[in-house]
């Protein structure tokens, strides 16, 4: 995983006309010191203009150079030898997310109905809908009994643990699963990006008639009074809702001891009765 305690900001000329910007923010990060965090960020600058300098044009790509998540840090969950193993921390759009190190996480998004898979159902093909994926994670767990699965219900899909074994997100054996089971390709993409698995906690604020919040962490004070402003009607709405639902269970394992603590810290904070999920 890969999240910082401090952090440190410098502004560099950039190209408008590739990337629609005249300055861009470039972040360092650190878990020793500000003043390292300076330096890194240093580094990422000189880094940053030599790929200005050989036609980099993808501003989405510039997050993933950072080397670390730029997201507040709420909560951390230790083994008992005291290893880091899973960290809450609060998205770029207010929620919080659980990021496993081990337990392997998958959210499969249900694709919405086209015209032209409306013609292909009525002519017979079987309809992609929850049902048909959770058919799926069942089938897939027949072939390979090792696995035990729990399985949710989300707001526009599944999401499914493996609770009986752990796995670190760069493992092949982590895209073989990701591919039969269609995960979400950029949910796949941060997985990668971020070295671990990734459950969203609280809802997506738009889900509740809300703004995203106007600014990133790290805020600067005024920044952060209005931000938790924000938070604050993100809190009051987020309890009318649940982020999933329980399903089922496929498989007999047990829950593996190294994953109990955020499994639990998991359905707590996500599961509902008779809520809407956001």
């Amino acid at each position: 995983m890969k999240f910082a305690k401090h952090w440190y900001k410098k502004e560099v000329v950039a190209d408008a006309n590739s990337l629609g910007l005249e300055r861009v923010t470039i972040w360092g990060a650190s878990n020793q010191s500000v003043e390292e965090a300076e330096r890194h960020a240093s580094q990422r600058v000189e880094k940053f203009q030599a790929a200005l300098k050989a036609d980099f044009s993808r501003r989405d790509e510039y997050e993933y150079w950072l080397g670390f998540v730029r997201e507040e840090v709420l909560e951390e969950l230790k083994d008992a030898d005291d290893n880091l193993v899973a960290v809450v921390s609060r998205n770029n759009y207010g929620a919080k997310v659980l990021n496993s190190q081990s337990m392997l996480i998958g959210d499969i998004d249900v694709p919405e109905l086209g015209l032209f898979s409306r013609i292909l159902q009525i002519l017979g093909r079987q309809r992609r809908d929850k049902q048909y994926f959770l058919a799926k994670i069942e089938r897939y767990q027949q072939l390979n009994p090792d696995y035990t699965f729990k399985v949710y219900e989300t707001h526009s899909g599944l999401r499914f643990i493996i609770i009986n074994q752990l796995f670190s997100a760069g493992d092949q054996i982590v895209d073989t699963i990701f591919d039969a089971l269609e995960v979400d390709t950029l949910y796949r993409r941060l997985c990668t990006a971020q070295n671990c698995f990734r459950a969203r906690l609280t809802p997506k604020p738009w889900r509740l008639g809300l703004n995203r919040p106007a600014s990133r962490y790290p805020r600067s004070n005024i920044e952060q009074r209005e931000f938790e402003q924000w938070l604050r009607s993100y809190q009051s709405a987020s309890v009318q809702v649940s982020i999933v639902n329980e399903i089922t269970t496929v498989g007999y394992g047990a829950v593996h001891n190294d994953i109990k603590r955020a499994l639990a810290l998991h359905d707590q904070s996500t599961l509902g009765i008779s809520k809407p999920l956001a």
